[in-house]
This record gives C-alpha cells, structure tokens and sequence, in this order.
C-alpha cells in the first residue's frame, strides 16, 4: 500500500499543486446528487462538510446507478469527484470519457487501503467532493473499521469542507449527517426503464444513531 500511498501523492501534486481552503458559503449548503428525489429528500443535496452513509445491502439496490448520476452532475458542472473503489469494482465503461476526465479514480482491494487513500485525499483539501464505496467489502474487513477513523475524518472535514458519500452493505459510519438506506428495487426491466433513477426506493435518517459493534457482527 505504501507504493500506491505514493502515487497517489504524486498524482495529486501534479494535478493539483496548490492545496487549498474550500469556501463553506460559496456554493450554498447542499451538493446535489443528480438524482431529483433524493436531492430533494435531503433538502437539496448532499450536505457539505459532513458524511452521507449510503446503506445498500444486496444487489438491484440503486447505488451505481448514484454514483454514476453523481459523477455525471459533477463533470457537468466542470467539478471534480475523488472515487476511492474500495473493491476495485467500479464500472468505467458506463460512462463517457468526457465524464471519467472529471474523476480521480483510487482502485483498492481492501478496506484498509481504501481509508488509507481517504485519509491522503481529506489532508490534501484539494477534492471537495469524495465518495468512498466499501459496498463490496466482506463484513469482516468492515468490523476492523474502528470508530476513531470517522472522528479523525470529520476533523479532516472541518477545514477542507468536503462532502462525502460512503456506500456500505451495513450502516458503519459514526457521526453521519444522514443515512440513506436503499432498498433491493431495480429489476433488468427497470434498468431497461428510460428513467431508471426513478425507479429507486429509499429512506433518509437524518443524524441517524450509530450502528454497534454487535450489529456489525450480526450483518456478518
């Protein structure tokens, strides 16, 4: 991991050289997600400077549908997104390239590796936008995961203003702003459907209560 710590530093000097402060207020309060139901049970988006744990369990549940509307918003936006893949399982050739050029792709194997590389993007406050997609992660890595590695990163946040999204099988993010728990609905026809964002099901906690040790290993 060490080698690919390095790389990863490399790449970021390069092609951002000048590490810097995020405006809180220069863009509002809220990023918008691309998909309009869930911006709209958020309030307008994901909030800035926080967590947003996304809760999919199982497959047909929507999450790369989100992550793929996500990255479309941002490149549309002429932003950019940090993905650190935590199962190396994201899906590239679903999107245009004009797209991947917005997006800073972090390929782990591991859960370990992918906080690693968080914790690096969150230091370098040059990406305010990162998701972290341990979705395909087995529960035993996951319950390795100490609490103290959510604090530091919120500790991170409060001087980059970042906003992230975590995708996991189980809720496992202490100190989330809000949970969104997908549940199983996208069918192949609905895939096939021409709005298959609509199509999702889903809840939003906001402020949820964290999840335990004891149910981490009952997910398991």
């Amino acid at each position: 991991m060490n080698g690919k710590v390095i790389e990863l530093r490399r790449l970021l000097a390069e092609r951002f050289p000048s590490p810097r402060l995020v405006d809180r207020t220069a863009e509002g309060p809220r990023e918008p997600t691309g998909v309009p139901a869930l911006d709209e049970a958020l309030g307008g988006g994901l909030p800035r400077g926080e967590f947003t744990e996304v809760v999919a369990a199982g497959t047909g549940t929507g999450s790369a549908q989100i992550w793929h509307a996500w990255l479309r918003c941002v490149a549309a936006a002429g932003r950019f997104l940090a993905l650190v893949d935590g199962a190396d399982s994201f899906d590239v050739a679903a999107q245009d390239p004009a797209v991947l050029a917005r997006l800073l792709w972090v390929r782990c194997r591991r859960a370990g590796e992918a906080l690693q590389a968080t914790d690096l993007i969150l230091r370098d406050r040059n990406f305010p936008l990162v998701a972290l997609d341990l979705k395909l992660n087995p529960p035993a890595e996951l319950r390795r995961i100490p609490s103290s590695v959510w604090h530091r990163f919120k500790r991170l946040l409060e001087h980059s203003a970042a906003t992230v999204m975590v995708v996991s099988p189980v809720p496992l993010v202490s100190g989330a702003a809000c949970r969104i728990e997908l549940a199983p609905s996208l069918t192949p026809a609905s895939l096939a459907h021409p709005a298959p964002l609509a199509e999702l099901r889903f809840t939003v906690q906001h402020r949820p209560a964290r999840q335990t040790v004891a149910e981490l290993a009952r997910a398991g």
